[in-house]
Protein backbone atom coordinates (compact mmCIF):
# COMPACT_ATOMS: atom_id res chain seq x y z
CA UNK A 1 0.00 0.00 0.00
CA UNK A 2 1.01 3.50 -0.87
CA UNK A 3 0.05 6.78 -0.32
CA UNK A 4 -0.91 8.74 -3.82
CA UNK A 5 -0.63 11.89 -2.00
CA UNK A 6 2.34 12.70 0.69
CA UNK A 7 0.33 15.35 2.18
CA UNK A 8 -1.67 12.76 3.29
CA UNK A 9 1.48 11.43 5.59
CA UNK A 10 2.27 14.83 6.82
CA UNK A 11 -1.16 15.84 7.56
CA UNK A 12 -1.65 12.94 9.63
CA UNK A 13 1.65 13.05 11.53
CA UNK A 14 0.88 17.06 12.29
CA UNK A 15 -2.62 16.14 13.72
CA UNK A 16 -0.77 13.04 16.04
CA UNK A 17 1.80 15.70 17.06
CA UNK A 18 -1.13 18.60 17.79
CA UNK A 19 -3.16 16.04 19.94
CA UNK A 20 -0.55 14.54 21.59
CA UNK A 21 0.47 17.96 23.16
CA UNK A 22 -3.25 19.17 23.43
CA UNK A 23 -3.11 16.06 25.84
CA UNK A 24 0.20 16.63 27.73
CA UNK A 25 0.91 13.25 26.75
CA UNK A 26 4.89 14.07 26.71
CA UNK A 27 4.84 15.35 29.88
CA UNK A 28 7.05 13.34 32.59
CA UNK A 29 3.92 13.80 34.95
CA UNK A 30 0.55 13.12 33.49
CA UNK A 31 -2.16 14.80 35.15
CA UNK A 32 -0.06 16.49 37.79
CA UNK A 33 0.58 12.93 39.25
CA UNK A 34 4.29 11.69 40.21
CA UNK A 35 3.71 9.64 37.24
CA UNK A 36 4.55 8.73 33.38
CA UNK A 37 1.87 7.80 31.11
CA UNK A 38 2.61 4.52 30.36
CA UNK A 39 3.07 4.26 34.33
CA UNK A 40 -0.52 6.32 34.82
CA UNK A 41 -1.77 4.20 32.14
CA UNK A 42 -0.86 0.72 33.57
CA UNK A 43 -2.45 2.22 36.95
CA UNK A 44 -5.68 2.48 35.09
CA UNK A 45 -5.85 -0.63 33.28
CA UNK A 46 -5.43 -2.68 36.39
CA UNK A 47 -7.91 -0.55 37.89
CA UNK A 48 -10.79 -1.40 34.89
CA UNK A 49 -9.93 -4.84 35.26
CA UNK A 50 -9.87 -5.00 38.98
CA UNK A 51 -7.12 -7.94 39.16
CA UNK A 52 -5.02 -9.04 35.85
CA UNK A 53 -1.39 -10.31 35.37
CA UNK A 54 1.04 -8.63 34.16
CA UNK A 55 0.92 -10.80 30.61
CA UNK A 56 -2.32 -8.94 30.34
CA UNK A 57 -0.85 -5.95 30.45
CA UNK A 58 1.61 -6.43 27.97
CA UNK A 59 -0.60 -7.49 25.56
CA UNK A 60 -3.32 -4.91 26.05
CA UNK A 61 -1.03 -2.07 26.49
CA UNK A 62 1.67 -3.70 23.81
CA UNK A 63 4.50 -2.53 25.96
CA UNK A 64 7.59 -4.22 26.00
CA UNK A 65 8.14 -7.34 29.10
CA UNK A 66 11.12 -5.73 30.38
CA UNK A 67 9.62 -2.19 30.49
CA UNK A 68 6.71 -3.74 31.95
CA UNK A 69 8.38 -5.49 34.91
CA UNK A 70 10.21 -2.19 36.23
CA UNK A 71 6.66 -0.41 36.05
CA UNK A 72 4.97 -2.73 38.31
CA UNK A 73 7.81 -3.15 40.30
CA UNK A 74 8.41 0.76 40.67
CA UNK A 75 4.33 1.01 41.39
CA UNK A 76 4.60 -2.41 44.25
CA UNK A 77 7.39 0.05 45.81
CA UNK A 78 5.35 2.98 45.84
CA UNK A 79 2.34 0.83 47.62
CA UNK A 80 0.11 1.38 44.48
CA UNK A 81 -0.33 -1.99 44.12
CA UNK A 82 0.16 -5.66 45.14
CA UNK A 83 0.96 -9.36 43.92
CA UNK A 84 -0.73 -12.28 45.04
CA UNK A 85 0.53 -15.51 43.99
CA UNK A 86 -2.35 -16.84 41.94
CA UNK A 87 -4.02 -20.35 43.16
CA UNK A 88 -4.39 -22.19 40.08
CA UNK A 89 -0.84 -21.35 38.78
CA UNK A 90 2.29 -20.64 41.24
CA UNK A 91 4.54 -19.05 38.04
CA UNK A 92 1.66 -16.42 37.97
CA UNK A 93 0.94 -13.43 40.04
CA UNK A 94 -2.15 -11.82 40.36
CA UNK A 95 -1.84 -7.79 40.45
CA UNK A 96 -3.86 -5.68 42.07
CA UNK A 97 -4.39 -2.10 43.20
CA UNK A 98 -4.13 -1.28 46.86
CA UNK A 99 -6.26 1.19 48.85
CA UNK A 100 -3.81 3.41 47.78
CA UNK A 101 -3.81 2.48 44.35
CA UNK A 102 -7.54 2.53 43.75
CA UNK A 103 -7.60 6.69 45.25
CA UNK A 104 -5.05 7.16 42.54
CA UNK A 105 -6.91 5.47 39.90
CA UNK A 106 -10.03 7.39 40.81
CA UNK A 107 -7.92 10.19 40.85
CA UNK A 108 -6.34 9.61 37.06
CA UNK A 109 -10.00 8.59 35.96
CA UNK A 110 -11.67 11.52 37.09
CA UNK A 111 -8.59 13.91 36.04
CA UNK A 112 -8.93 12.28 32.39
CA UNK A 113 -12.54 12.60 32.20
CA UNK A 114 -11.94 16.64 33.46
CA UNK A 115 -8.91 17.04 30.84
CA UNK A 116 -11.73 16.05 28.29
CA UNK A 117 -14.63 18.40 29.49
CA UNK A 118 -12.37 21.13 29.68
CA UNK A 119 -10.91 20.30 25.91
CA UNK A 120 -14.04 20.72 24.66
CA UNK A 121 -14.99 23.39 26.68
CA UNK A 122 -16.27 26.35 24.45
CA UNK A 123 -17.69 24.30 21.63
CA UNK A 124 -21.41 23.54 20.86
CA UNK A 125 -22.96 20.38 21.07
CA UNK A 126 -22.85 19.69 17.42
CA UNK A 127 -19.41 20.46 17.96
CA UNK A 128 -18.59 17.86 19.89
CA UNK A 129 -20.83 15.10 18.50
CA UNK A 130 -18.90 16.00 15.00
CA UNK A 131 -15.80 15.36 16.66
CA UNK A 132 -17.00 12.56 18.77
CA UNK A 133 -18.13 10.81 15.16
CA UNK A 134 -15.04 11.46 13.83
CA UNK A 135 -13.05 9.99 16.49
CA UNK A 136 -15.17 6.96 16.39
CA UNK A 137 -14.79 6.47 12.73
CA UNK A 138 -11.02 6.99 13.01
CA UNK A 139 -11.02 3.90 15.66
CA UNK A 140 -13.44 1.29 13.57
CA UNK A 141 -11.28 1.93 10.60
CA UNK A 142 -8.14 1.66 12.31
CA UNK A 143 -9.65 -0.79 14.58
CA UNK A 144 -9.52 -2.97 11.90
CA UNK A 145 -5.68 -3.28 11.22
CA UNK A 146 -5.70 -4.91 15.20
CA UNK A 147 -6.78 -4.76 18.87
CA UNK A 148 -6.57 -1.56 19.48
CA UNK A 149 -9.15 -0.01 22.58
Amino acid sequence: MHFEDNNIIADIRKFNRFYTKLLNLLDSHVLNTDYSFAEARIILEIGFMEQCIANNLVEKLDIDRSYMSRIIAKLGRDGIIRKKASTTDSRTSLISLTPKGIDLFKQLNKKSNEQIVELFDGLSQKEIKEIHASMMLIQRKLGKLGDYE
